[in-house]
């Protein structure tokens, strides 16, 4: 590895654990996990009905998580589980009407600070920071890919 690589990958990974590391103060402070706070991302901005799998792939967390952190919400009764229509397999997820009180005041105000984030970025930083971690995590997929394909790896 290059050394300017070997040191860019270096900044790249503390600027990825500062960034999450203040995601987990922002739940903690409402007496959230960090996964709960991005379960209640989904909730909240996704489209009713939200399933359990749908948590899991949009951040690729494991199912087993995801339902203590829905199961913990029922017992706060902050959520409601219903049968959907049309899967029968798959139970929905809504908010109940405290907890989309809860989540619209924690989500709402993190979205508030990220918002003067990016204003503070202006519109160029920001955009040249939205393209160029499109392409990374694209360059990212194709190089995976190509690694697996040479060891003979399913993807």
């Amino acid at each position: 590895m290059k050394p300017n690589t070997s040191e860019q990958l270096k900044r790249y990974y503390s600027a990825w654990r500062a960034t999450n590391a203040i995601y987990e103060d922002w739940a903690k402070k409402y007496g959230l996990s960090y996964y709960e706070l991005l379960v209640l991302l989904s909730l909240r901005e996704g489209k009713e009905p939200c399933t359990q799998k749908q948590i899991c792939e949009q951040w690729t967390l494991p199912k087993q998580t995801v339902h203590s952190i829905l199961r913990n919400f029922l017992e706060r009764e902050w959520v409601t589980f219903h049968v959907l229509e049309n899967d029968k397999r798959n139970k929905g997820v809504s908010f109940t009407r405290s907890g989309s009180a809860f989540a619209g005041e924690v989500i709402d105000k993190l979205q508030s600070l990220e918002c003067r984030v990016w204003e503070r970025l202006g519109n160029e930083k920001s955009n040249a920071l939205l393209e160029s971690t499109i392409l990374y995590v694209s360059y990212f997929r194709e190089e995976n890919l190509r690694l697996q394909s040479e060891r003979g790896e399913e993807g």
